[in-house]
């Protein structure tokens, strides 16, 4: 097995071959002056099994076609058989047309990449129908019990897992399982992008380490707000944890300002925050 590395997963990518001891390849990749990718895969890989690694984080459509790219030169360079690894798969939001007319972008990406892949493994998509989507096998894996690993190390006395709406409350509890303790969700209206409205709900968290939950950090918005909800009923502290990062703009001194008492991600998306890796998941997956 040969292990490619994005550039946007090349520390993960080298976790995994590692992992495997499988062989990393080298690639070449830079951008010529009016942005166009340039880029080479450097070995022999006829007849070979190859797992392609790379996120597609912002600036998305830029990882996305080196991802693709990277798929079509391995084939072409005589692959037997291609894994689109794709921690952080982008476009999740979009999983069907809202209105008439709307570009069903996870179902294009989708398409795009069973073209030339021959399975695709991603983590804690957006919405998992996407799967459904995809024109070869494809797998999700699921991180959240990485997270209650990484606190049951941390926090020692009472502990709780909150999730900041309903939609993340089925990650909460898989955490809460491990942490060994009880979880809940928040009520939220989003009345846009970076700003939401939660609703008051009674939590049992007076004087509990309280761990808030959620696939993804964006702008910090509702977790900012999910904060101030627990914090005002007592928490002794707050500790913010998701699977993918992005953590656009200041989010992350957003959260640390509105009292978080840390910022925990996984390395989908390589960040200051990825303090929590999904590579022992991957390999095993890949073996």
């Amino acid at each position: 097995m040969i292990v490619v590395p994005g550039t946007a997963s090349q520390v993960l990518a080298h976790r995994v071959a590692e992992l495997l001891g499988a062989e990393l390849a080298g690639v070449t990749c830079r951008r010529f002056p009016d942005g166009e990718l340039y880029l080479r895969v450097e070995g022999d890989f006829r007849g070979e099994e190859c797992v392609v690694v790379q996120s597609t984080p912002p600036p998305q459509d830029r990882n996305i076609f080196e991802l693709l790219a990277l798929l079509e030169t391995l084939r072409d360079a005589g692959a037997a058989e291609l894994t689109a690894a794709v921690p952080y798969l982008a476009y999740g939001r979009q999983d069907r047309a809202f209105k008439p007319g709307e570009a069903v972008t996870s179902r294009v990406l989708a398409k795009h990449v069973s073209l030339n892949a021959d399975r695709f493994i991603g983590v804690n998509l957006h919405k998992r129908s996407i799967l459904d989507y995809f024109d070869v096998e494809a797998v999700e894996l699921d991180a959240s019990p990485l997270l209650g690993r990484y606190f049951r190390q941390r926090l020692k006395g009472r502990r709780a897992v909150i999730a900041p709406d309903a939609g993340a409350s089925g990650m909460a509890e898989k955490v809460a399982e491990v942490l060994g303790c009880e979880h809940d969700h928040l009520e939220k209206k989003r009345l846009g992008p970076g700003e939401v409205v939660l609703q008051q709900k009674e939590l049992d968290v007076e004087g509990v380490q309280v761990v808030l939950v959620d696939d993804i950090i964006d702008s910090g918005g509702s977790m900012v707000e999910a904060m101030k909800a627990i914090e005002s009923q007592g928490a002794e502290s707050v500790h913010v944890s998701c699977v993918h990062a992005l953590a656009t703009g200041s989010a992350i001194a957003r959260l640390l300002a509105g009292g978080a008492s840390e910022v925990a991600g996984t390395d989908t998306i390589a960040s200051q925050v990825s303090v929590i890796s999904v590579a022992e998941m991957l390999a095993s997956v890949l073996k």
